[in-house]
């Protein structure tokens, strides 16, 4: 039996990553989570992690940037797949497009807070090069 892959959900928002842990789990992830950008990057340098799901504003308003440099930045996790979620257009109305702003981004992917969890599933699918139809 194949190991289940790990994703590391950050996200300052208790209920948001007991929603999406719920969700993951229950279509065959391991899932654990950071409520800060510290707690994220502590867990990424102790523990092996197939994903990262990264909330942009959590106890600073780019602190999932910090984050996602910082894993670039290194040599163990640079290549690590990032899934980005973030209300921000919706608070601030600035938007993020992820083939135009990739490359300053340091993420994967991008998408705006709430993904349904059909989606959710499938940009993680996506993320980790698995195969299903979704």
């Amino acid at each position: 039996m194949e190991a289940k892959k790990r994703i590391l959900i950050a996200d300052d928002d208790p209920s948001y990553i007991e929603i999406n842990k719920t969700i993951l789990e229950a279509n065959g992830y391991k899932v654990d989570e950071a409520y800060t950008s510290s707690e994220a990057l502590e867990k990424l340098h102790v523990e092996e992690y197939d994903l990262l799901i990264l909330d942009l504003m959590m106890e600073e308003k780019d602190a999932g940037f910090t984050v996602a440099y910082a894993v670039r930045e290194d040599e163990r996790l640079k290549s690590l797949p990032i899934l980005m979620l973030s209300s921000a257009e919706k608070q601030t109305g600035f938007s993020f497009q992820i083939n135009r702003d990739k490359e300053w981004m340091k993420v994967d992917d991008f998408a705006a807070k709430p993904l349904n969890p059909a989606e959710l599933i499938q940009r993680v699918q996506k993320l980790l090069g698995e195969g299903q139809n979704g």
